[in-house]
């Protein structure tokens, strides 16, 4: 009977260690990070509207809201209070709630009267309707296409500059 005991025991003892070895806690982004977001989201669209109407629309996949900035991965950003509608897409950005978003992962612009640029890391800032990027992008409009570094381009009065640029524009007769 001492023996049936003591097997009992070993048995039990193996389960709760085994237990301990292979159900380790899952590994969430608080413990990277060691800040717990104040609201998180999941598969979201944001719609911002003003008096005047549809002010601008924020969608992603996972979306968290810290005290000082909100972190959204696969952020689709339209901003429609400018005179041409303008849409943002990429793998990861950061709103740091004052004034500059900083994107990352495949950076797409694309502006309603067709303007459109692709790059790696962009940051915005919204009060200078200023867009930066420090490494290689791609522009296009209609049929013109440049290439080029460090992408200076302040949408409010239409003005880009770059460096390094080579391209291809096309004159209308």
């Amino acid at each position: 009977m001492a023996l049936n005991a003591n097997t009992f025991f070993i048995v039990i003892f193996a389960i709760l260690v085994s237990i301990w070895v292979f159900f380790q806690p899952k590994h969430t982004q608080y413990q990277e990070t060691g800040e717990i977001p104040q609201l998180e989201l999941h598969d979201f669209t944001l719609y911002e509207v003003n008096q005047t109407g549809l002010k601008d629309i924020l969608a992603g996949r996972e979306g968290y809201r810290y005290e000082d900035r909100l972190e959204v991965n696969d952020i689709n950003y339209t901003d429609s209070t400018k005179a041409l509608k303008n849409n943002i897409i990429a793998e990861f950005g950061i709103y740091d709630n004052v004034d500059i978003i900083t994107l990352k992962g495949n950076v797409r612009y694309y502006r309603e009267d067709g303007l459109s640029f692709q790059t790696q890391e962009a940051r915005i800032l919204q009060s200078k309707e200023l867009i930066t990027t420090d490494g290689a992008f791609v522009i296009q409009r209609g049929r013109d296409l440049f290439r080029g570094t460090k992408l200076h381009y302040d949408y409010q009065n239409s003005d880009i500059k770059a460096k390094r640029v080579s391209g291809v524009y096309t004159l209308d007769n």
